[in-house]
């Protein structure tokens, strides 16, 4: 089979939903062709590039979306790979959304959407929503990450079946080396902390969804409130680093340019949080979970997919007396409680979040289509 795959979320563009991307691509080119169609202005434009069962053709991307969607149906009315190709999936983002139902239809071709986290959250009480509103009335197949999704969508009534598709880790790409080891203790070194301080891990782009502002609020009222330095490894808004400041938060920031980098900074971590107040099926639990870091989450979105009790610190969303609470077993954990829950993460992620399991999601949807058609 021969897959046509567009998104704007794909190497080299950085983030968690381009890693996503290429792994699952990556997987799935162990059984069909795929040929991706990367939104991005990073590489020449409509330069098609041959690559291990399948090909990467730069498309560009204009300050006018519809301008870059009828500039991609321009092209796409000349290749023979993508009229020739199977089935038409949209990974993501809004040009996604925006396009692909529709040109899809065009060339008379079935389609799967796979919605993340962002991507719907940000479109679906937009007032210039009516793309997403479309893409899931009018698409062949819905995969989405998360559980949450799958039922919020099922209940708009699309025609489309909706399918379950969660995230997974090459746990071997994640292993520990002694250089990394060393490179953690480095950085921690050059924070000159006091040995009682507990540092917190921040991961990722730290948007006004992740509820940072109210966990700065909360661990401020905690048993941390002297002896914590948040470790923010990523992007962070201005006004949030602005409060930070305002409240004499001991903090510092670091944007990883590999994933050595990445690795030793979650290391130095004693713990890393996810406070998100919505979210999707976050890259960063994995991460920490593979790397053997405690994790303290919120129960929005996928994230309750994946932790419970057992295997994490999770509290309600913007609950201060849940986070509180979450906050104090943490701080009055022992390296045993710790090693617990961590382990227990582990073999959460070797029985239900494989890359094989993962593939098979997308594998089983593509069979599906295909019989109905």
């Amino acid at each position: 089979m021969v897959i046509s795959w567009f998104t704007e979320n794909y190497p080299p563009a950085k983030g968690g939903m381009s890693r996503s991307c290429d792994r699952i691509i990556t997987n799935l080119r162990r059984h069909h062709t795929i040929n991706v169609y990367h939104f991005t202005n990073k590489n020449k434009a409509f330069q098609t590039e041959a690559q291990i069962n399948g090909s990467y053709t730069a498309i560009p991307v204009f300050e006018d979306s519809s301008h870059t969607l009828n500039v991609l149906w321009a092209f796409i009315s000349k290749q023979k790979e993508i009229l020739a190709s199977y089935i038409l999936v949209g990974f993501g983002s809004n040009l996604c959304f925006k396009g692909l139902p529709l040109i899809a239809n065009w060339l008379q071709k079935p389609s799967l959407m796979c919605i993340r986290g962002n991507d719907f959250d940000t479109a679906i009480f937009s007032n210039k929503m009516q793309h997403i509103l479309y893409a899931i009335h009018n698409t062949s197949a819905i995969a989405c990450v998360t559980q949450e999704k799958v039922v919020r969508i099922q209940r708009m009534n699309p025609s489309a079946q909706v399918y379950h598709t969660p995230n997974s880790i090459h746990l071997e790409d994640w292993e520990v080396l002694a250089s990394d080891q060393k490179l953690a203790v480095s950085y921690k070194e050059a924070l000159h902390l006091d040995e009682n301080t507990t540092v917190i891990g921040l991961v990722g782009f730290l948007k006004q969804k992740k509820g940072i502002d109210f966990f700065l609020s909360v661990l401020q009222k905690s048993e941390f409130n002297k002896n914590v330095h948040l470790r923010i490894v990523g992007e962070i808004e201005s006004h949030l680093e602005e409060l930070l400041i305002s409240r004499n938060v001991k903090y510092s920031i670091v944007v990883p340019e590999s994933k050595t980098e990445l690795m030793a900074n979650y290391l130095i971590c004693d713990i890393v949080a996810i406070p998100s107040i919505y979210d999707g099926m976050p890259n960063v639990i994995f991460e920490a979970a593979a790397l053997e870091i405690p994790i303290l989450a919120s129960n929005a979105g996928g994230i309750p997919d994946i932790l419970h009790q057992d295997n994490a610190f999770l509290f309600d969303v913007l609950s201060e007396k849940s986070l509180l609470m979450a906050l104090t077993e943490f701080y009055r954990s022992t390296a045993s409680d710790l090693k617990t829950k961590t382990t227990n993460l582990m073999r959460t992620l070797k029985e239900d979040f494989t890359p094989a399991q993962e593939t098979q999601n997308y594998l089983d949807i593509f069979n599906h289509i295909k019989k109905l058609s």
